[in-house]
């Protein structure tokens, strides 16, 4: 994806818990840290996903995270390329399509839920 991911399978989304300061892990495997994502199986090619994104912590959506999950899950099921799953996020649903030839496609809906202004 472009980013470093870790993709946990587990059976409830709230063993999780709260996704508040960075997960710990092994600085040799990510020096730069990770995006975590807690996965649940909710049906045939349908996941629901929370994730721990680095430097932000717990976000409603992740692009790269959702298709991080929906190449892990593809793999794990046997699918591989050309399948699609739908990904749940506490954002929204999105599809995730893997085609033929290796490009991760994303599509779902995009809404402003902030505003805000800075002064530098």
């Amino acid at each position: 994806m472009g980013n470093p991911h870790a993709v946990a399978f587990v059976d409830d989304l709230a063993d999780a818990g709260p996704l508040l300061g960075p997960p710990d892990h092994d600085p040799a495997v990510y020096p730069d840290g990770v995006n975590v994502e807690f996965v649940v199986r909710r049906g045939d090619a349908h996941v629901a996903m929370r994730v721990h994104e680095r430097g932000s912590g717990e976000t409603r959506s992740c692009g790269t995270g959702a298709c991080a999950v929906m190449v892990a899950a593809a793999t794990a099921d046997g699918r591989g390329r050309g399948s699609a799953y739908r990904v749940d996020v506490p954002g929204g649903t999105l599809t995730i399509t893997w085609s033929d030839r290796g490009r991760v496609l994303l599509t779902g809906p995009a809404v402003i839920v902030a505003e805000g202004t800075t002064s530098l």
